[in-house]
């Protein structure tokens, strides 16, 4: 998949509904502001647990939660996702399943990738610098792998969108009971 990172590329499979992303989180939600959360069934981020190879990750945002950004995509071999009957072998923190992203511990040389893109509008801008290297030492008892990347989104300005420009809003009715009969808007 020709996708900017890893968390994208798995929020494009249905068993990953409602993940939190960079641009569905916008400022202020819960914590979680330009994070990656894996949400496995629509349980919660809170209950899919993600391991780095084998090993749980602490959560690094304010609501219990991974960012997934933090990991190094380059270096990344696979990502395997167990749905059913995680909670017996990890407990709670599994309720919804476990998602582990498997390190490429054998990796050597230099790879680097580039990948930028923005709207027809001319916002939006985005890209994306990475580069990683490993090698072994020590006569093949040790090995260094090391990973860099930056990220970059701009937002996309709907004031400058025709249909953001018509006027129609909808407005919650504050009168509204569901016994009332009184329209919801």
């Amino acid at each position: 998949m020709a996708k900017p990172n890893i968390a994208d590329a798995l929020n494009m499979m249905p068993v990953f509904q409602a993940s939190i992303t960079p641009s569905t989180s916008g400022n202020g939600n819960g914590g979680t502001s330009g994070g990656n959360n894996l949400n496995l069934r629509s349980l919660g981020s809170n209950r899919t647990l993600v391991l780095f190879d084998g090993r749980r990750v602490p959560p690094s945002q304010a609501n219990a939660t991974v960012d997934i950004n933090l990991l190094p995509d380059a270096l990344v071999s696979r990502v395997d996702v167990v749905t059913g009957g995680a909670s017996a072998v990890y407990g709670s923190d599994a309720l919804a399943g476990v998602v582990n992203f498997v390190l490429d511990t054998k990796f050597q040389g230099i790879k680097g990738s580039v990948a930028g893109g923005v709207t027809a509008r001319g916002d939006g801008r985005q890209y994306k610098v990475s580069l990683a290297a490993g090698t072994s030492f020590a006569a093949g008892r040790g090995h260094l792998l090391l990973e860099a990347d930056h990220d970059q989104q701009d937002a996309v300005d709907g004031t400058a969108r025709d249909w953001n420009m018509r006027g129609w809003y909808y407005i919650q009715n504050p009168a509204r009971t569901a016994t009332n009969g009184l329209p919801q808007f």
